[in-house]
């Protein structure tokens, strides 16, 4: 303390403040840092970038795909050229052959008809000769009026009525008539009549070998596949 002039003026010391302060804010702690807070920020932000950066590559990923580049009709192998390849996502083997298992389908013969610009599937071929065992192939020319107006495609299966040289179905009903599914149709001749390359059972022969000598009439059963 000081005094000074005739009034006593107490001012205290600076010393005696100073310790006074030092005592009211009591003992100073250390400060920590938290290094685990801050590695787990950097933890998640690497993360994130490198979630991001996995999305985006997943996004540009492609795979060579096969891809008709013709029709192929059904029975019909599969040459080479008939496939090229278009890049499509990983996903797409789901419902397509990729590039690399190009060997199971060159070669095979066509399970149904096949048209230019679809991804092949390997539902799409087979390894099924036509004819197969117990079947037989046979033509029959058919006159115009006596098929359908849009023609006749592979693998249309049809109901075929043997008619007589008069032009007339056979006199045993149902004994003239069976079934068969077409295999190729040949374009239109000077008449306008066809000849239709039928897929038969055996047991049909006999039906069959009579309408292609006397004639025929063919009835779609139902729509190409």
């Amino acid at each position: 303390m000081s005094r000074t002039g005739i009034f006593a003026v107490t001012t205290p010391d600076s010393a005696t403040s100073k310790n006074r302060t030092r005592e009211g804010r009591g003992p100073r702690v250390p400060r920590q840092r938290r290094w685990w807070l801050l590695s787990l920020s950097f933890g998640l932000i690497l993360a994130s970038v490198l979630g991001v950066f996995w999305i985006a590559l997943s996004a540009w990923e492609r795979e060579p795909m096969l891809q008709l580049s013709r029709d192929v009709p059904w029975g019909r192998r599969i040459a080479d050229t008939d496939v090229t390849t278009v890049d499509l996502p990983p996903e797409a083997r789901e419902f397509a052959v990729p590039d690399a298992l190009r060997g199971r389908v060159v070669g095979q013969l066509a399970a149904a008809n096949l048209r230019a610009g679809q991804l092949v599937a390997l539902s799409d071929v087979t390894t099924q000769l036509v004819p197969g065992r117990g079947q037989r192939v046979i033509g029959v020319r058919v006159l115009p009026g006596r098929y359908p107006a849009r023609g006749l495609v592979p693998n249309d299966p049809v109901e075929v009525v043997g008619l007589s040289s008069s032009g007339v179905a056979e006199t045993v009903p149902g004994e003239a008539v069976f079934q068969a599914r077409v295999v190729q149709s040949s374009p239109p001749d000077a008449e306008g009549a066809v000849v239709v390359d039928l897929l038969i059972d055996s047991a049909a022969a006999e039906q069959a070998h009579a309408a292609a000598a006397g004639g025929a009439l063919v009835t779609l059963l139902g729509p190409a596949r």
